[in-house]
């Protein structure tokens, strides 16, 4: 098994040892952060979950049925719900604000992060715990980790973890919940399960391209507003209840890095890392979708048409979610594919550039000839 700091500091190249770790969690774990930051942060996150709620508010009340229509508002609900359970953790454990932050701490895994600003240290120790039987047992809400396969850089297990720990939380009674303890464990692995969530996302955002069914009516300005207000507002919060640690925009960059995980065995049968394959791969099906989606309204017909607002809507959050990807794969180690078994002649570079500059080409261009109204008057000679 891989330690912690491999995982930690693996998109990085440089290894933390395991006493850098200790101390960075011992640093945030005594002291508590400001009151007066900590209040600010609870005050920002609470408008923007109101704000927020008034966009949910709407989205309930001129529900379609139909089964895109539910399962796009389940998303959202479960995206506010994991938001509301973030802003009670970090607000009950009050995260010191991070002095002299370690400037890899940038490109350390979100989860690593968290871990220490929710004095969880025993989050990042569970794999030796489990291969030493001598360790003494965490007391409180302590889940062991699945054996994780060769190719699992922490975020899998960690899903995993995330999973049985909320499983655990549904069966505590309400006052249990509550306890500072808990409320950390939970808001944890609600960012370890970030992935999963966005892999569910992007999957109901590809079936709106290529069915042309749009989950919702056009929205008023004002609800708009609302959600993009609030969404803004929740994450200036939560980096201020996370003392800085929880940057903003970091768990969207963080679940397009993990997106999927929790599936799988975590071993890579493709001869490429399960995390960097399951990015890129959702970059091509997004750059695919857009492709298809503009063209088909512009020229081909072949997908059913799909209304001009609706369409520049799913259109420009797909092309969103992939400059969100762009990043989230700057961030990661660079495979050689001849590492990996293939000829040497293949080099990761080459490969990746051609894959993603030909779907990203024709995103652009549908996304070009999408962007205009379809059905645009022809005047008379």
């Amino acid at each position: 098994m891989h330690d912690i700091d491999h995982h930690a500091d693996e998109q990085t190249g440089h290894h933390a040892t395991d006493l850098e770790l200790d101390e960075a969690a011992v640093s945030v774990a005594p002291s508590r952060g400001s009151a007066g930051i900590n209040v600010s942060g609870l005050v920002v996150s609470a408008v923007g979950l109101v704000g927020w709620s008034g966009w949910l508010s709407w989205r309930v009340a001129s529900l379609q049925m139909s089964l895109i229509a539910v399962t796009v508002l389940v998303l959202e609900i479960v995206a506010f719900s994991g938001a509301l359970i973030v802003t009670a953790g970090l607000f009950a454990v009050r995260p010191a604000w991070r002095r002299n932050r370690r400037l890899s701490d940038t490109d350390r895994q979100l989860p690593v992060l968290l871990a220490e600003a929710l004095d969880l240290g025993h989050v990042l120790h569970e794999l030796d715990a489990d291969a030493d039987s001598s360790i003494e047992p965490t007391p409180g809400l302590t889940l062991r980790l699945t054996t994780r396969g060769p190719d699992d850089t922490g975020e899998i297990a960690w899903a995993r973890r995330g999973i049985r720990v909320l499983g655990e939380q549904r069966r505590l009674d309400h006052r249990s919940r509550l306890a500072t303890s808990n409320l950390s464990e939970a808001t944890w692995s609600v960012v370890a399960l970030d992935g999963l969530r966005r892999l569910l996302s992007v999957i109901a955002l590809v079936v709106v391209l290529f069915t042309g069914v749009a989950p919702f009516a056009l929205p008023p300005t004002s609800r708009v507003i609302m959600l993009a207000g609030g969404l803004a507002l929740v994450s200036i919060g939560h980096w201020l209840l996370s003392g800085g640690h929880v940057r903003p925009a970091s768990r969207t960059i963080w679940s397009m890095a993990s997106i999927g995980a929790g599936l799988g065995d975590g071993i890579s049968r493709s001869g490429l890392p399960i995390r960097w394959a399951m990015t890129m791969a959702t970059l091509v099906v997004l750059n695919i979708s857009v492709a298809l989606r503009g063209m088909s309204d512009r020229w081909t017909h072949g997908l059913a048409a799909m209304d001009d607002t609706a369409r520049v809507i799913a259109m420009s959050i797909a092309a969103g979610l992939v400059g969100v990807g762009a990043l989230a794969m700057r961030s990661m180690p660079r495979p050689d594919l001849g590492h990996y078994g293939a000829t040497r002649r293949l080099e990761e570079t080459s490969v990746r550039h051609l894959a993603l500059g030909l779907t990203l080409l024709v995103a652009a261009i549908g996304f070009i000839v999408g962007l205009p109204p379809v059905d645009v008057p022809i005047s008379g000679p």
